[in-house]
């Protein structure tokens, strides 16, 4: 993948990140005056265990999926590159439909055991329904990443948001304003993720269709062209047999379908065992975090407040930016990935600087923003001058956020998943302890040195990681 590519493919995704974004910021602030903190609080708790399906089933997968993609169509083996993407699908699914029945029929256990809110087992089973769609629509936005159509996927996510964002209000309509929930929201997460998923298999089958013609054409240009050539009927024979090799497709031996799926296999299962592990961190983080709040305020609901401030106003606000560091990291994998095979260090190497420098540069800018404007920007958006408060004290995470994000990016790309997987296991271990130790004595400002801590942490071990492999 050329240099060119990344900064094109990064600035598409760029663009969508960015409008999604701020149509995300938008759906916030409606949610948060529809159905006020205290529901909002409710909506961010179902979310860890969403992710954790969504770190089961499909974000190994299809980190894979991308990885493999570009690495295959380089090697110029179209159909195992299709094949790729068919079994991801396929595996993807199947993992989210078992996943999504144990959720729905255990929702109220694990709304009392796990998330300690006996609200949130109907928030549960009603979020189950978007989960297959979710695991479909993943595979098919990193596939058109891998084969260099980062537009599709920006444009789904775009679509997405805009379905969300018209079904909350739609639906807030025709609801009595005291039934007006944590339950209205994950309905419309529902209802855009299915119609994201719809649109998605539409693109995927027009790219296709699009690609078929453009191979038809060619080959009708290509016989055009060998018929007006005077040749020896020899050569024309080897030249169109030559070329019958090139734009025909043929069926991958059981053998080479054997070898793609270990190839995959090998990739998909540690990747996945890493991001779900983590997920596991993260997700008893924001399980534990209401309650070690409880201790300091001692009152539950302030405590549901401040969780849905930190984790529904501020943290989105923190990583609005990083959409462009995330598109980049996004594009660095397979780039990476292809010059790791080739054993290229420079072109590493000159990620790795590039990468740092940049993150470093967008964050420091972010901070300053969000330390002038945070305060006006909360009271204005979401009328809570606490967020503000707490965003002036998060804001100097910024750079360090960006940075670790296209560093793990880079030690996947490297083929150095657990070692990223250890790292943040460090790092989220530092906030967990903490969140334990300190946030029933301090509140929220020990949850911010925890997180300046943690992601410190984290970025000098993978820069020493990634300098010792290197060189």
């Amino acid at each position: 993948m050329s240099k060119k590519t990344i900064i094109k493919g990064t600035l598409i995704l760029t663009i969508a990140g960015l409008l999604t974004k701020i149509l995300g910021f938008y759906n916030r602030i409606f949610l948060t005056r529809l159905i006020g903190v205290v529901e909002l609080g409710k909506y961010q708790l179902v979310f860890p265990i969403y992710m954790f399906v969504f770190a089961c089933c499909s974000q190994g997968i299809s980190t894979t999926l991308t990885k493999q993609t570009s690495y295959y169509i380089g090697k110029g083996s179209k159909e195992k590159a299709d094949y790729i993407f068919k079994l991801s699908i396929f595996i993807s699914t199947i993992l989210s439909l078992i996943l999504a029945i144990i959720i729905f029929f255990n929702s109220n256990l694990m709304s009392y055991k796990l998330l300690k809110n006996t609200d949130c087992g109907t928030l549960l089973r009603i979020i189950t329904i978007a989960m297959p769609f979710v695991a479909i629509k993943s595979c098919i936005n990193f596939y058109f990443i891998g084969i260099d159509k980062p537009g599709y996927h920006g444009f789904s996510h775009l679509i997405e948001q805009i379905i969300r964002i018209s079904a909350a209000y739609i639906l807030s309509l025709f609801v009595m304003d005291d039934k007006v929930n944590a339950v209205l929201a994950v309905i419309a997460v529902v209802i855009g993720e299915v119609s994201a998923t719809v649109i998605s298999i539409v693109l995927y089958y027009v790219n296709k269709t699009k690609a078929n013609n453009t191979s038809f054409y060619k080959k009708i240009k290509h016989n055009l062209q060998n018929k007006r050539k005077l040749t020896n009927p020899i050569s024309d024979d080897i030249n169109n047999q030559k070329s019958k090799n090139k734009t025909e497709k043929r069926p991958l031996t059981p053998k080479e379908k054997r070898d793609v799926f270990h190839y995959f296999k090998n990739d998909a299962i540690p990747i996945t065992i890493n991001n779900l592990i983590f997920t596991l961190f993260s997700t008893l983080e924001a399980i534990i975090m209401p309650a070690m709040l409880f201790y300091y305020y001692n009152d539950s609901n302030l405590a549901l407040e401040m969780f849905g401030i930190v984790t529904g106003i501020v943290i989105p606000f923190i990583l609005f930016p990083a959409t462009i560091t995330t598109s980049l990291s996004t594009m660095l994998l397979p780039a990476i990935s292809y010059a790791n095979a080739r054993r290229d260090l420079n072109v590493i190497n000159k990620a790795l600087k590039n990468c740092i420098l940049f993150c470093l540069l967008l964050g420091a800018f972010a901070s300053a923003g969000f330390y002038v404007l945070g305060m006006p920007m909360c009271e204005i958006a979401f009328k809570s001058k606490e967020a503000g408060i707490l965003l002036k004290k998060l804001c100097l995470l910024c750079p360090l956020i960006y940075t670790s994000g296209n560093l793990t990016s880079i030690l996947n790309g490297i083929d150095k998943s657990f070692f990223a997987l250890i790292c943040n296991i460090i790092g989220i271990s530092i906030r967990i302890c903490f969140i334990f130790l300190a946030v029933p004595n301090y509140g929220l400002t020990a949850y911010a040195m925890g997180m300046f801590t943690s992601y410190t942490v984290i970025n000098l071990l993978m820069l020493f990681g990634i300098r010792r492999i290197i060189t």
